[in-house]
């Protein structure tokens, strides 16, 4: 076994060490590849370089977690501000948070055209649009954020689909909507 080590210590901005494994460099350049400024310190030059694996996710997740908060302040305030109704969904849409969901994906898109110069003047039409679509799941399945992304929609097509959603809910019959309780919430014991 070779006395020539593998593994050389590597300083972090954050104030942790890690060992990284240097195994892959030749032998002959390994020490001098653990002096470089690369590997002997991810902290940078003036401590502005990297934090360790660690500290990332844990500053990744205060940093998800805050931008979360500002966007359900926003999302509520955004609500207020324009009379919109509280968003409808079976209860396990409800305590699964797919109702929730659904309020921060209408925000998102209503607030887009809003400040969209080219679709602001439609907003109005919109607004109005959107205060019939109550129904959580339909935010969910025609504006969520995955759906956003993936068909990279942007105003005119956030338009287009509330729009049509408004005049789909108005042809409906209210028979035909989904009801928040379970149907299959029975006793077999008890007599008709």
């Amino acid at each position: 076994m070779s006395k020539i080590p593998t593994h050389y210590p590597v300083k972090y901005k954050c104030g942790h060490t890690a060992s990284t494994d240097l195994s892959k460099v030749p032998p002959s350049r390994r020490a001098q590849a653990a002096r470089s400024d690369f590997f002997a310190t991810k902290a940078g030059k003036n401590n502005d370089g990297m934090v360790c694996k660690k500290c990332f996710n844990a500053e990744r997740e205060n940093d998800t977690e805050a931008f979360l908060k500002q966007l359900m302040l926003d999302t509520e305030a955004f609500e207020a501000e324009h009379g919109l109704p509280e968003l409808t969904g079976t209860d396990k849409q409800l305590s699964s948070g797919l109702v929730e969901s659904a309020r921060k994906d209408r925000f998102t898109v209503l607030d887009t055209i809003a400040n969209d110069n080219e679709y602001a003047d439609q907003f109005p039409t919109v607004l109005e649009a959107a205060h019939s679509l109550t129904w959580g799941g339909w935010w969910t399945n025609n504006l969520g954020y995955k759906t956003r992304k993936d068909n990279e929609y942007g105003s005119e097509e956030f338009v287009e689909l509330i729009i049509d959603g408004a005049e789909e809910e108005a042809k409906r019959e209210p028979s035909e909507r989904a009801e928040p309780e379970n149907p299959h919430d029975w006793n077999p014991n008890e007599s008709e």
